[in-house]
Parts: C-alpha cells; sequence; structure tokens
C-alpha cells in the first residue's frame, strides 16, 4: 500500500476537553492502489470528522470524502466523481485491551491505517458514470447511453434447456 501523507493527528487538545467533540479537517492524498478499479486515480481525499477523547480511548467520527478520476466500468465514459464514506471508530490506548482494533500510543494518533482499510473495504465495487448505466453494445461497442444500435442481441440462454427436465 502506497502512501504518500500521513495522517497523524495531535490529541493534546482533546485530552484536555474530555468528552468534547472537537471537528478534524483534512485533505491529503493517498495512494491510487486502494481502488478497486483498473486505470482510475485516487487524486484527493478529505476526512472531515470530529474527535472525542472518551478516558482512555478515542472515538472518531465522520466523512471520508474520495475524489476519483477513471473510466466507467460499463461504458468507458471518463468520470471526475466524488464518492463519501461514513466513519465512526474508536482507537484503544492499550492494544492488550482490544487486539482486532486500532490503537494510539501518547499524544499522537496515527489515522492513515483507519482510513485506508475504511476506503479499500467501503468503496462500491464498480465506477460508474451514472446510476443505470447502460454500457456497450456487445456486438457493435455503440455507448447504448448515446444512441440505441439495431444489433440483435436477444440469445437463448444457454441454461433454457433445464426447464424441460422432469423430476
Amino acid at each position: 500500500m502506497i502512501v504518500s501523507d500521513k495522517i497523524v493527528i495531535d490529541l493534546t487538545e482533546n485530552f484536555a476537553s474530555v468528552g468534547k467533540p472537537i471537528p478534524l479537517l483534512v485533505d491529503c492524498k493517498l495512494g491510487s492502489d486502494l481502488l478497486p478499479y483498473p486505470n482510475a486515480a485516487l487524486t484527493k481525499v478529505l476526512l472531515d470528522m470530529e474527535v472525542t477523547f472518551v478516558k482512555p480511548n478515542v472515538h472518531i467520527v465522520g466523512k471520508i470524502v474520495c475524489y476519483v478520476d477513471g473510466y466507467c466500468d460499463k461504458c468507458l465514459t471518463e468520470v471526475s466523481t466524488q464518492i463519501t464514506l461514513p466513519f465512526d471508530q474508536v482507537f484503544f490506548k492499550d492494544s492488550s485491551v482490544e487486539e482486532d482494533g486500532y490503537v494510539y500510543s501518547g499524544s499522537r494518533l496515527d489515522l492513515t491505517k483507519a482510513i485506508c482499510d475504511e476506503i479499500v473495504l467501503s468503496l462500491p465495487s464498480s465506477l460508474l458514470c451514472k446510476e443505470g448505466c447502460l454500457g456497450l453494445c456487445p456486438k457493435c461497442g455503440v455507448n447504448l447511453n448515446e444512441r440505441q444500435c439495431d444489433c440483435d442481441t436477444s440469445r437463448e440462454n444457454a441454461f433454457s434447456v433445464l426447464k424441460n427436465i422432469k423430476f
């Protein structure tokens, strides 16, 4: 995983304000290898969150906005979009408390792994130019979002012979 920026926050202000949410707005650049889309780039990531110190843990809630440039998986049209993902995570002071969770030490919390994990796990599996994209004609290759073609794309389903089987 290639990360060009570490996302590290200083918790000193949070420690002085137990239970009070403190806003966090971070503009960062992460590696495009986080994307499940071929030929796409993650141009920017914006974190809009609130950080709350709840002794001894830190609770961070908000959203991750991913700016993606690439090509539609169905029709190959250029796509420039933003995808908003929810984020709600608790960071534990001591790793022995929670083996599978994220931890912090001292007054610094590294959000990088948690943010990258959330992006990898939550992004939609397809990058589309619009919801309901019709894609390309499998015979002539015309973009069906722009115009219809006269190709006969009806063919019998290979499994249709199974409907005649009697049990």
